[in-house]
């Protein structure tokens, strides 16, 4: 009875295991329709290394993106100068707050942001904070602006300016969608829409080295009444991504559940290769030579 228990734990285990491959190979390869192609996917360091992804759209005047964020109570950030950074590795040796903290320089279009924002907590090495460049190309008589929003979750100094600077909370799709909720409070905002932009990502490392992952969409906040036409996915792929990402982001942003789940995982796959271990044990352990051998 012990043994066809372990057998059907096994053979669960395994079953669960190959959905779970299945699944993510599903949502990853299959092909995603391309919304903005001319736009780059991910913004570069300084260096040319790869760094945080696009996930934001903005349509609309530079005045009118000002004006929201300053009503959703985001602030612009101080330049970057040495006083700036040592303001910066003080106060997040005392944990205080720095409300207008520099944000480092990322690079689209083979330039520094045209616009940052930051939205500031009780400890300078936790914020939101968004980038901001002009695309060059307009929609219904207004410029197009492309994003990049994620979480700082923690200061280190950088290995090549030597300056304090950022961690990024892994999961971006969190403070993506947190920007648009804050702007959409604001009534200026005539439409908010999530468009697919590039696969989803499920591990990647900007130019710091952090780890993140993505769904892959962008967050299309739209200051004009001109339609933007959107090309989407099938609904099931875009309910399975959804659901995979919504648990992924839950594990991420639970430090107890992510060692509850990675604990469950281990011994999910301890289960399903415990027979095929102990069918190896057997036939090539110590007991088993022998046996041949006799």
């Amino acid at each position: 009875m012990k043994n066809q228990s372990t057998r059907a734990m096994s053979m669960i285990s395994i079953l669960l295991l190959l959905v779970l491959v299945i699944l993510v190979a599903l949502i990853r390869l299959y092909p995603y329709p391309s919304n903005f192609p001319a736009y780059p996917k991910v913004t570069q360091t300084h260096a040319g290394a790869a760094g945080d992804p696009i996930n934001l759209v903005f349509v609309g005047s530079q005045d009118q993106i000002l004006h929201s964020f300053h009503q959703a109570g985001w602030l612009i950030p101080d330049p970057i100068t040495p006083q700036t950074s040592a303001k910066i590795a003080v106060d997040s040796l005392t944990h205080k707050s720095y409300p207008t903290a520099p944000v480092s320089q990322l690079y689209v279009f083979g330039r520094a942001q045209d616009l940052a924002f930051e939205k500031p907590t009780t400890d300078v090495a936790n914020r939101g904070h968004i980038r901001l460049w002009k695309t060059g190309t307009l929609t219904g008589g207004q410029v197009v602006w492309v994003g990049q929003a994620s979480y700082d979750s923690g200061i280190e100094l950088s290995g090549t300016t030597h300056f304090p600077t950022h961690h990024i909370a892994p999961s971006v799709d969190l403070e993506r969608n947190a920007i648009g909720s804050d702007l959409q409070k604001t009534g200026l905002v005539t439409a908010e829409t999530v468009a697919p932009f590039t696969a989803p990502i499920l591990y990647a490392r900007n130019g710091g080295g952090d780890y993140y992952e993505s769904d892959g969409e962008v967050l299309v906040i739209n200051y004009t009444h001109a339609p933007i036409p959107f090309t989407q996915p099938a609904a099931l792929i875009d309910g399975l991504k959804n659901g995979v990402f919504l648990f992924y982001d839950m594990i991420l942003t639970t430090l107890l559940l992510a060692i509850v789940m990675s604990l469950l995982f281990l011994a999910l796959v301890v289960m399903g290769l415990w027979p095929t271990l102990k069918w190896l044990w057997q036939k090539r352990g110590p007991r088993g030579r022998r046996s041949h051998a006799g």
